[in-house]
This record gives structure tokens, sequence and C-alpha cells, in this order.
């Protein structure tokens, strides 16, 4: 038959993804592929292994003449004329096909420090947190960034870093709800407030007493056993017995918050406060502090109240009632079914409520304004760029679990 009858018929007859083995007079093999409806490829092989791959994409109107473009560009690298074609078996012509050279996969490069360096960089004025000193460097946490940094100069107190560095006076309840969202995931720590093998989180707990002497960074301090609660964002709870070394004393059995640093292996707490005292002296109630910390599992933004009412339940029956919090039991119920006290709770559409992150939080709260996701204040590259890690590091499953 000739060529074109007969290359024309299988590229309109065959399907899709199929290939026809063909041979010339001369016995010059051609494998012809279709690709798909309106394209082909053909491998013409010659005897000193060289493939010659053409390609034709062709419509409706110009099918006709791809197929005659296709014999005259074969017929120029053969160096004959084909008049006719053999339809013959594939499998002879198995080393036809150029084989394709193996791709390896691309390292997918990890853009999370990258970003959290630069989220790092803040510009005065801006406030510190001193949490530990560390290799000869002050380990702070900064709210206008919400993570923490090394800083060349020492402070004992909460500072404004502004041309100098100056002790303030800051709301404290403001920034201590701040600081209740940096928590640890169990299995990836928490990336925003690391440095090196130290590690800063706030989590409560119930002192369960002490366990001794033991060392911190070549001191000697307390150690004692706690019981923590690990929370998922779904709002489960169990309880996990921690070791700790702490520089203060403690009751045991109380209902404890703690902000603390994690290094190796080894927790320290730096600093925290009796969660029964803050809420008798109406410094800081149970509740604010529940639903801070769990403010943070909100998936872009939202919060499922649900989620929330799961958690709280747990948290009675875990931590409330099993600690000198029992007392409060009443009161903390009656606040929950009010729904009142959820800082960072912006505004609640069937049960899906819309969380504010920390760093907006802090600005206007420094302010004394509305609480407000900050979209045009100097601070919104920062709020932006936190909200681009967050996205990244929960969808890799970071803090589905996490230090309550």
């Amino acid at each position: 038959m000739k060529a074109y009858d007969v290359i024309s018929y299988l590229l309109e007859h065959a399907e899709n993804g199929s290939i026809a083995a063909l041979t010339t007079e001369d016995n010059v093999p051609i494998l012809l592929s279709k690709n798909d409806k309106y394209s082909f490829t053909a491998y013409i092989c010659t005897q000193n292994g060289e493939v010659k791959t053409i390609k034709k994409i062709f419509d409706k109107t110009t099918f006709h003449r791809a197929v005659l473009d296709f014999i005259d560009e074969a017929e120029d690298y053969i160096g004959k004329e084909i008049n006719d074609v053999k339809i013959s078996d594939i499998a002879l012509f198995t080393n036809c096909i150029p084989k394709k050279e193996e791709r390896k996969p691309k390292e997918k490069k990890d853009t999370v420090p990258e970003l959290v360096s630069e989220l790092r960089k803040v510009s005065e004025p801006f406030y510190v947190v001193p949490l530990i000193s560390d290799k000869g460097k002050l380990v702070a946490y900064v709210p206008e960034i919400g993570a923490i940094d090394y800083f060349d100069f020492m402070t004992n107190s909460v500072s404004l870093v502004n041309g100098k560095v100056q002790p303030v006076n800051p709301n404290l309840k403001s920034l201590y709800l701040v600081l209740f969202t940096n928590k640890l995931d169990p299995h990836n720590g928490n990336i925003l407030t690391t440095l090196d093998d130290l590690t800063f989180f706030t989590s409560v707990f119930i002192d369960n007493g002490d366990k001794g002497k033991g060392e911190f960074n070549g001191k000697s301090v307390n150690k004692r056993l706690g019981r923590f609660f690990l929370s998922t964002y779904k709002g489960g709870l169990r309880t996990e017995e921690l070791e700790f070394f702490d520089l203060s004393s403690l009751n045991k059995g109380r209902l404890y918050v703690g902000l603390f640093v994690r290094k190796g292996d080894k927790i320290l707490r730096i600093g925290g406060f009796s969660l029964v005292d803050f809420h008798n002296s109406e410094k800081l109630e149970i509740n604010e502090y529940l639903f801070s910390s769990f403010s943070q599992s909100a998936k872009n933004g939202i919060l499922d109240f649900t989620n929330y009412d799961r958690l709280f339940s747990n948290f009675l029956n875990l931590a409330i009632s099993k600690s000198d919090a029992r007392s409060l039991l009443k009161d903390v119920i009656e606040i929950h079914s009010m729904m009142i006290d959820m800082p960072f709770a912006l505004q609640n559409i069937n049960n899906q409520i819309s969380i504010v992150d920390p760093i907006s939080f802090w600005y206007y709260s420094t302010k004394g304004e509305d609480i407000k996701e900050c979209v045009d204040c100097p601070l919104k590259d920062k709020v932006n760029l936190r909200k681009e890690i967050f996205n990244i590091i929960r969808k890799r499953g970071w803090f589905n679990a996490f230090f309550l």
C-alpha cells in the first residue's frame, strides 16, 4: 500500500496512545505513535543505532498536510523516497524508541528556615521579653514578630528597644496572652521559638511533687514532676508525665501555667503562676488561658468552636477537677456557657470563630485600640510572613498536637 494511505489510515483509526510498527521498502523501521486526536510522533531507526524523532501537531483541516510533511522529512533523513510501507511486528523493534532518561527527583528546597530568618529581622521600636542567657547572649521573645532571637545586650525585665533598651511595664494580661500562643509540638518542636538546641514554650500542668536535684546548663536546680496535657487540634486531650527543672518552689497538686525552655532533652521552668490565684484575683481567667492556648490550632484563621468545646470538657475532667482548680468549677463552666472571655476571637458565625494572629493582637493592645487583623499597620509584613510560615508547617502536620 502507498505510504500515505497506510499512515493516514492508522492515525485516523488507531486509539490514542497506541503504537504501530512499519517498515519501508528498504526495511527501515518506523514506529508510529498516536499521541492524541491531533498529534503523532514517529521514530525512524537506522542500522547505526540512531533514532530520528519527528512530531506533528495538526487540526481537522491540516491532518493530511501533516502526514505528507512527515513523509517528506522521513525521506530526507533516510536519503531515499518512501513509496510503500508494510505493517510489521512491534516486538522486533523494541530498541527503536529512545529510552527516556530517568529524571532525578528535584530536591524540594525547604523555604521555612529562610522565612523564619526574614521574620526575625525586626525594626525598632520593639519589645523584648527576656527568657534566658545562652552562649553569652540574651534569648528573648519579641511580640512584634511572634518569635525568639538572640540579643547582644542583657536585661532582666520586659524592655522597649528604641535607640536604647528601656525597662517598661506593659499590660501584663496582653503580654501573657500573647506568650500563651507559643506551644510545643512534641514531635516537631516550634520553629518560631527555637534557636539552635533551645526552644521556648508555654504549658499548663499539675505539679506532682519534688524529684530531688538536677543540673541544667551547668547549674544545680530543683527537679520536679508535672502532669502535662497534650491536646489535638480536634479538642482531644491526654495527660503526660514530664520531669522538669525549676528555679523556685511549687506546691504539689496545684494547677500552674509555666514558661519553659527546652534544651536538648531537658526542660527548665523559667516563670509562671498559679491559674487559681490569677483567676481569683481577676488578673487572668482560666477560660482566657485555655482559649488563647487553643486558638493557635486554628487553620487559615478559623477555629471550630465544637473542637474548643470538646477540649473544654476534657480539660474540666482531666485538669480542673483533678487539681486545686476544682473550687472554680462552677465559675469556669458559667463563663464558658456565655461564650465570653475568648481572646483572639474576632467574630463567631455558625460556631466558626475568626482568630486574629498574636502580632496583630499585641500591636493593637499596646495602642489601647480594638483588636483587629493588622492589614495596614507597620507590622503588616510580619503578620503576613507569620501566616505564610504557619500555612506551610500546618500542611506538614505541625501543631496537630501540642502541649496545652
